[in-house]
């Protein structure tokens, strides 16, 4: 048994058994802080390796068999952040088109309302549901690392890059609410978010100054000192920030690396202005939970992700319905587009809005598309009319 699952009676693995003496004893105990240290150490490096995923996927994700948004984690963030209260939104403005945020949000991801352009990333909205992946995707994702080991040393950035598409394809699907919800319901959103994520991953492992810098950050992390114990190891915030200062230059890098190598042009969101953010955001992921609340707080303010938030301004807006899942919506005077909060859709609000002939629901089209399942009634719906 493990030495957190035996019986009170039972010795620890390999210890000697009971009544052997006192030096017996003293060694067994020995033996017992030389093991959690062993695991408290495995469990720090586990930690960092979700949180170097998921900084280097910039999406606030980037796959791995840690719990990511794991609810102990939510809980901590829960209580450090400013809560949105009902009828509010987080304070921010689009840098696309410069419209202030007005309509509510129920996902991590704040698009304007007025451009659609994903505007900021809201952790404290992130943090409200467990996003912990299935142990089937831990298993795949484990399945492809001594096949992308073997890539990479071979020089071989194809074989490499159709592993990550293997891994952030599976991501998207069994982490819905780690990604942005467009991904849902929008193929062609999906695939070059998969895509990009896959080449930004490419970029990372194959430039050498990139991977020095992992190196440098795995001796950080070697380097932290711990309390408590290893059911809840607690990080000692002086031997911790240098791994955060080494994150800085990482996302630094990061950015320089993608723009050289082509990689910001994929992005299907074009949001270079929050990378920095998602990074911090993956980063925290990990490392929350180990903190105490104190450096947790600071860390939180240092990665930019505290929040304000303002009453939301819908009165204005136009009432409309998605046409992909019914959900309603407000266009505000002079927008184009909007994303739904319902279902990810992109939705076209300058085209004009369609009547269902079968059972006469109003409802505006997702962008591109001239045919729809009325979301109401199931019969199909085209811009001339029913079919």
């Amino acid at each position: 048994m493990g030495l957190f699952n035996r019986k009170p009676h039972e010795p620890a693995e390999g210890g000697p058994p009971p009544g052997a003496g006192p030096s017996s004893d003293k060694m067994a105990l020995a033996r017992q802080w030389q093991e959690q240290a062993r695991q408290m150490q495995a469990q720090a490096m586990e930690m960092q390796a979700q949180a170097l995923r998921q900084v280097a996927a910039v999406q606030q994700a980037g796959g791995g068999e840690a719990a990511v948004g794991s609810m102990s984690w939510a809980r901590q963030v829960l209580a450090i952040l400013a809560p949105p209260q009902p009828g509010f939104v987080k304070r921010c403005s689009c840098v696309v088109c410069g419209a202030p945020k007005k309509l509510p949000t129920v996902t991590a991801y704040v698009y304007c309302d007025y451009c659609a352009a994903l505007v900021d990333y809201d952790l404290r909205r992130a943090c409200e549901g467990d996003t912990a992946p299935d142990p089937a995707y831990a298993a795949m994702v484990n399945s492809t690392r001594a096949a992308a080991r073997a890539a990479v040393a071979a020089g071989d950035r194809d074989t490499y890059r159709d592993l990550q598409k293997r891994v952030f394809a599976a991501y998207v699907t069994q982490v819905p609410m780690a990604v942005s919800h467009r991904a849902k319901n929008d193929p062609g959103y999906r695939d070059a978010y998969v895509a990009y994520m896959a080449e930004a991953d490419t970029a990372r492992a194959f430039d050498p100054g990139y991977q020095a810098l992992d190196a440098e950050m795995k001796r950080r992390v070697m380097g932290l000192r711990y309390t408590g114990n290893m059911m809840s190891p607690t990080v000692a915030p002086d031997s911790f920030w240098p791994v955060a200062d080494t994150l800085e230059k990482q996302l630094e890098a990061g950015k320089v690396l993608y723009r050289s190598a082509g990689v910001t042009e994929l992005d299907p969101d074009h949001a270079e202005h929050l990378t920095a953010k998602l990074g911090w955001s993956g980063f925290c992921q990990g490392w929350l939970g180990m903190l105490p609340a104190e450096a947790a707080a600071d860390l939180l303010g240092r990665a930019g992700l505290t929040n304000e938030y303002v009453p939301v301004q819908a009165e204005d807006g136009q009432p409309r319905h998605c046409g992909g899942c019914g959900a309603e919506f407000h266009a505000l005077p002079g927008a184009t587009a909007i994303i739904c909060e319902g279902c990810g859709r992109r939705m076209d609000l300058g085209s004009a809005e369609i009547r269902c002939a079968a059972c006469g629901a109003v409802m505006t089209l997702p962008a591109g598309a001239d045919r729809v399942a009325c979301p109401f009634c199931q019969a199909q719906v085209e811009r001339s009319g029913i079919r």
